[in-house]
């Protein structure tokens, strides 16, 4: 308006002015009006510019208004997308709508790059416009990424979903099948443990779905997921409940109240006995009994405690599990079971300990008191042997080394005593308000060893007394024998002096003779006292002592008042000590008579002592020419009389013996000759066994056995072959070896038993469960084979009968006093024979709880009927000795008697005569003494 106004001015001007000036004016305006129009020119550009920028702003603005909204709906979309409830269809379905809305995603976006870039590139609005195309980019991306994450989300789940949705239909299928089955099994009555696999199976199958169901469960919770799907967990497990509650009731025992009862009726059982458990004696077979009897409760309740510990157990798991109707009821129903057996093996346990202490004290007591009993028996019975003796013994050192050993004996014995009387305080502490049982024994035994100990006192006292005595005498003796020597020697050398110096010697001799006299006279008087107050031994040593005094001091007196010379008194000793001792061999072996020895088979039986006897003899001849003594040359001639006698005697005896050798010589070979091999054999026996491998080789056990069979046999025939040689006069020989033979035997015997009872015992233990009810383990006990058992009984029986007819044989039955050589011999065989049966009965009696325990009922009657049939057979046999050792005690010690008083007879007659002789010469000294001694 103002150009126009100014052209329209200047126009004016010019038209006004002056030509020169309108020229220039003109100029200016038009230099004016062409830059005002190049100016209008270059405004109507910019103007059209700056309208198709705008379009292209607002284009743009509506692009991204429409992007943002898009923006807005695919960030909606995304927020309702992330937790979807529902299935596989809600999920496909959401899927499907993301996808739809993604599907264009691109277009805007692409356009508003375009629109910023031709906005951009024309140099409008710069910064602005890149401004809001990073916000829209990175708004974009964020989204788009999102949302293709989403989709890859949404297809997991959607897989998920139909594979929980696959999984529940298929274990719905299988809990239905399981269903159907259980009401089968449960409706026929049958129980788990009758289909053991099947229940296992049953059991993996429930086990895998509830972890399933579980599994499923907390995934989908922590996804929170839908309704529906849940449900379907939930419905899933509560069939699984169901199911699972059929399968308790499928597992609960139908036999269970049955066991249940049962197991309390052993139990009321064992409890009826209890009172048998009480103390009543400390008598060891009786506390044995009753340790027994206690054993076997205690093996009662070890046997039914599996039995207790499964029913408890069973019972509780059905309590727990809820298999029965009223649970609480049988839980108490447990409860009590579990507390009898408890209470029941309490009691049991502790009258078991107690038992067995009890035992054990009774028993070492009893071994304790036995020891001194038997001592003080044996004591006792030594004392009266002793003691019974008329006057002093004959072996006085002996005697007071036995009495002086008894008092040391007694010290030691004194432990015994204070052990005895420990134990028995023991045993008062266990029995309690029984200790009376024990005061009794102790108060006996007390009262026996004061008895048997002021005994031994007193009788070594006697003996003492009496050492003490004969000491004197004998001192006396030796004084006055030792004075006769000397004068002896005097008088010999005074033979070879001069007549003067002989007369001397002999009046000094006179003198000292007149002096020993009075203490002659004392040791007569000594002696008469000991010959007439104690008893014949000691008669027999002081009167040949006194006795031979007596000569030697008359013959000294006489050669003192004669002056004549005599024979040397050590060769007459001399010739007297080695007759005797030719006497002795010489009647050990007449008491032999015509009874062979081994030697007898395996010598020339020639008379070797002809030439002794033949010798002494003429000594004898030679020492009666020189001795002017007629007493002394009669004794010599009566012992030269006694020594022929026994010779011709035994010559006679020898001379039968070698002709009934000859007779059986070939019998005792062979006897000797078996008997040798056998025991080579048991030799080889016992290397055998000392040789077995570790562990034992059973096949070679019965080898040995089978061996050790066969040489009993072997054993037998030997015997029997003894027996007849016994018979035919060779019974001291065949003793040593038959002695041999049998200690070899036993000791053979006793090693293999334990290899035999090895062989056939069986060890049953016992198994426990992990739930312990008691806790005190059972012991072991040992079973034996019936039928071995029974045969070891009927082997024992066997030998009694042997025993039995060894009893009944003629030897034993015959009269009093008829070959009591033989009926010695059969009772010492016969004795040890029993010994080893007794040995053998104490085996089979430990072995009988045992055995008896595992035999059936059939067995177990045969075995009892067989054992008290042997307990019969073993006092009826015991009974039979016992008669026969009496009958042949009494007829030995009758015979001993009769011996004895024959044999003081004689004597009395040969010293009668001896004193008569003497009696007849007036002249000497001693007559009237010797005729009142006669008296």
């Amino acid at each position: 308006m103002k150009v126009k106004l100014l052209t329209e001015t200047v126009n004016s001007v010019i038209a006004q002015a002056p030509p020169a000036a309108q020229e220039a004016l003109k100029k200016e305006l038009d230099t004016l009006t062409t830059n005002y129009q190049w100016l209008c020119t270059r405004l109507n550009g910019k103007c059209k510019t700056l309208e198709e920028v705008w379009a292209c702003w607002h284009e743009l603005l509506s692009y991204l208004e429409k992007a943002n909204k898009w923006l807005n709906e695919v960030e909606s979309k995304l927020k309702t997308t992330e937790n979807v409830p529902g299935g596989a269809e809600e999920l496909s379905e959401v899927l499907e709508s993301l996808e739809n809305l993604m599907q264009h995603s691109e277009d805007n976006p692409n356009q508003i790059r375009i629109l910023a870039q031709t906005l951009t590139d024309g140099g409008v609005m710069d910064e602005l416009i890149n401004e809001e195309l990073e916000t829209f980019n990175s708004r974009w991306r964020e989204l788009h990424e999102e949302a293709v994450r989403r989709q890859k989300l949404l297809e997991q789940s959607i897989q998920s979903a139909q594979e929980i949705e696959k999984s529940l239909h298929l274990i719905q299928e299988s809990l239905a099948f399981i269903d159907k089955q259980l009401a089968a099994y449960i409706a026929d009555k049958v129980d788990a443990a009758q289909m053991p696999q099947e229940a296992q199976k049953i059991q993996s199958e429930l086990t895998s779905h509830e972890i399933s169901l579980e599994e499923m469960k907390k995934h989908n919770q922590g996804k929170e997921a839908t309704q529906r799907v849940l449900s379907q967990i939930d419905v899933a497990q509560k069939k699984l409940q169901d199911v699972s509650m059929k399968f308790r009731l499928f597992q609960k025992p139908a036999n269970f109240e049955q066991r249940l009862e049962e197991s309390k009726m052993i139990l009321d059982e064992v409890k009826m006995h209890l009172p048998a458990l009480e103390t009543k004696s400390v008598e060891q077979e009786v506390v044995q009994s009753q340790l027994n009897h206690c054993v076997n409760l205690y093996k009662s309740l070890s046997e039914v405690k599996s039995e207790v510990e499964m029913v408890i157990k069973t019972g509780r798991q059905i309590v727990q599990k809820k298999q029965t109707e009223n649970p609480k009821e049988l839980d108490e129903r447990v409860t009590a079971l579990k507390l009898h057996y408890n209470e029941l093996g309490a009691k049991v346990t502790e009258r078991k300990q107690q038992l067995e202490k009890c035992l054990k004290l009774s028993r070492k007591m009893r071994k304790e008191m036995n020891v001194l009993t038997e001592w003080l028996a044996a004591t006792d019975m030594e004392l009266t042997k002793r003691s019974a003796v008329e006057g002093m013994p004959s072996n006085l050192d002996s005697e007071i080394a036995w009495g002086k050993a008894t008092q040391k004996e007694i010290e030691k014995q004194k432990l015994h005593l204070k052990s005895v009387t420990e134990l028995g305080e023991a045993l008062k502490t266990v029995l309690g308000k029984k200790e009376t049982l024990v005061e009794d024994k102790l108060s006996l035994l007390n009262s026996n060893w004061i008895a048997v100990t002021s005994r031994a006192e007193e009788w070594l006292n006697l003996l003492l007394e009496y050492q003490k005595h004969m000491e004197t005498f004998n001192q006396n003796v030796n004084q006055i024998t030792k004075w006769i020597i000397q004068a002896d020697i005097l008088l010999d050398e005074s033979e070879k002096k001069k007549p003067q110096q002989k007369e001397d010697i002999l009046k000094r001799l006179k003198a000292e003779m007149n002096d020993m006299r009075p203490k002659v006279d004392s040791t007569r008087d000594q002696a008469a006292n000991l010959m007439a107050n104690r008893g014949d031994h000691c008669r027999k040593i002081v009167e040949p002592k006194i006795s031979e005094l007596n000569h030697r001091f008359a013959a000294i007196s006489h050669r003192i008042k004669t002056g004549k010379a005599s024979i040397p008194l050590k060769e007459l000793e001399q010739f007297n000590s080695d007759i005797q001792k030719l006497l002795e061999p010489l009647e050990a072996e007449i008491q032999q008579g015509v009874n062979l020895k081994e030697e007898d088979f395996n010598k020339d039986m020639s008379e070797d002592n002809e030439g002794t006897v033949k010798e002494l003899l003429q000594r004898g001849d030679n020492l009666q020419q020189r001795i002017t003594d007629e007493r002394k040359r009669e004794e010599i001639k009566i012992k030269q009389q006694l020594l022929q006698t026994k010779h011709n005697a035994l010559k006679d005896l020898r001379s039968q013996r070698r002709k009934k050798a000859l007779e059986i010589s070939h019998q005792w070979y062979q006897y000797k000759r078996q008997a040798d091999d056998l025991l080579k054999c048991l030799d080889d026996i016992e290397k055998k066994l000392a040789s077995l491998p570790e562990p034992r080789d059973e096949r070679k056990i019965k080898e040995i056995d089978r061996e050790l069979q066969k040489k009993k046999e072997e054993l037998n025939a030997v015997r029997r072959q003894a027996e007849g040689l016994s018979e035919d006069g060779a019974a001291m020989a065949v003793e040593p070896t038959q002695i041999q033979l049998s200690k070899r035997w036993r000791e053979i015997e006793s090693k293999f038993a334990q290899f035999r009872r090895l062989n056939f015992a069986q060890i049953h233990t016992l198994r426990e469960e992990t739930m312990v009810v008691m806790t005190e383990d059972m012991p072991l006990e040992i079973s034996y084979v019936p039928s071995t058992y029974l045969t070891e009984i009927t082997h024992v029986s066997q030998a009694l009968s042997e025993v039995e007819q060894l009893l009944n044989a003629p030897e034993l039955c015959a009269k009093d006093f008829e070959d009591l050589f033989k009926q010695e011999e059969s009772l010492k065989n016969i004795k040890d024979s029993l010994q080893q049966i007794s040995g053998r009965i104490d085996i089979i009696h430990n072995k009988k709880t045992a055995a008896l325990q595992s035999a059936m009922p059939v067995e177990r009657a045969k075995l009892q009927e067989a054992l008290s049939q042997l307990d019969f057979q073993w006092e009826k046999v015991n009974k039979m000795y016992k008669d026969r050792q009496g009958q042949f005690d009494k007829s030995v010690e009758k015979w001993r008697r009769f011996h004895y008083d024959m044999k003081i007879f004689n004597q009395w007659l040969t010293e009668a005569e001896q004193f008569f002789k003497k009696t007849q010469i007036p002249e000497n000294w001693e007559h009237a003494k010797y005729k009142w001694y006669l008296k």
